[in-house]
């Protein structure tokens, strides 16, 4: 072997060891989730190789969620044990621009670094399929049997709806094989007192 295939041979392992030094992203499961601080516990599900055997890595503790918060309006996911998510290495520390929400200085030179993972979330993994919805954007439970679904001429929703507060319609209230109960008075089983006495039928 020459000089210069001996060469080209080092250099493409001094490579391939530095790529795999660099942390770019991982495909993690949920060990943990914190809805208040909007942080889980992950545990990184692809192996690495180290010390040319491949391990497991450590969980990875309080991992900021990107999720959507932007002016004065929030839309919070929601996470369980062993769901599956994609998470990012950030290039630098950014403990102190997470700590002020601002523009700061990084506290170490570190880079890459599995302390700076914030998580994604919502992959698909394990042979799991989407349940059969209206073609539409979709927010639903994972049986499909609860969903709110919004398609290109009206919204769709299946499921029992508990609302606080007023309710404003502009149009007609159509109801289905079902009654409407107000204040404890059903609409369709009521009754009126006669001014001669007794009671009318229930309306028809």
């Amino acid at each position: 072997m020459s000089g210069f295939s001996k060469k080209y041979q080092y250099e493409e392992a001094q490579k391939t060891t530095l790529a795999a030094e660099i942390h770019v992203g991982d495909l993690v499961k949920v060990i943990k989730f914190d809805p208040k601080a909007m942080t889980v516990d992950v545990k990184p599900i692809t192996q690495r190789l180290t010390g040319g055997e491949y391990a497991g890595p450590s969980q990875v503790l309080k991992v900021p969620v990107v999720g959507i918060r932007s002016g004065g309006f929030l839309f919070r996911p929601w996470f369980k044990s062993d769901d599956v998510g994609a998470a990012q290495y950030m290039d630098s520390d950014i403990d102190k621009s997470m700590e002020t929400g601002g523009e700061s200085k990084p506290n170490t030179e570190r880079h890459h670094s599995d302390s700076d993972m914030v998580f994604h979330g919502g992959v698909v993994a394990g042979g799991w399929q989407c349940p059969d919805l209206p073609d539409g954007l979709a927010l639903a439970t994972e049986d499909g049997t609860i969903f709110l679904v919004i398609t290109e001429d009206k919204i769709l929703i299946q499921g029992d709806v508990i609302m606080d507060g007023d309710l404003t319609v502009n149009g007609n209230i159509t109801v289905k094989g079902g009654d409407v109960v107000a204040d404890g008075v059903s609409l369709k089983k009521h009754t009126h007192q006669c001014p001669h006495g007794g009671n009318t039928s229930p309306p028809q």
